[in-house]
């Protein structure tokens, strides 16, 4: 089952890769759990975490409004349930024009071909920490 995971995220990802956010939005929707959680590191200016497909879908809206970028994916890590996905995002903020570029990473939680829980880490080392075994969810 876990191939069938990476394959799900892949698939996610590339389109996010190639043509942004915005195509990426309705694969990503489909694959939602309806509880579907969103978990922004609490590092994140202004982070916080979301329920819902809906709420998910607003906050993923919200975030594309203010901020112009691009991700480009190093590597994919199979974890079992979890996806492991390292990317550095280029980006704008549209209103100020600032620039910036970051590595970080995201943990993709997929159960029954269903992602149930996303995660963003600006720390990667936190991030393998996340996907290792033994590691209560939070």
């Amino acid at each position: 089952m876990s191939q069938q995971n990476v394959e799900l995220v892949r698939r996610i990802i590339d389109v996010m890769d190639a043509d942004g956010f915005a195509a990426a939005l309705p694969l990503f929707l489909e694959a939602a759990h309806p509880d579907v959680e969103w978990r922004e590191d609490p590092d994140w200016p202004g982070a916080a975490s979301y329920r819902g497909v809906e709420r998910v879908r607003e906050v993923i809206l919200d975030r594309m409004d203010t901020l112009d970028f691009d991700q480009e994916t190093e590597d994919v890590i199979d974890a079992g349930d979890k996806v492991l996905v390292l990317v550095r995002w280029r980006g704008r903020g549209r209103a100020s024009g600032a620039q910036g570029e970051m590595s970080m990473a995201m943990v993709w939680t997929v159960r029954e071909q269903a992602i149930m829980r996303l995660e963003f880490f600006l720390d990667r080392d936190r991030a393998f920490e996340a996907i290792s075994p033994g590691r209560e969810p939070a």
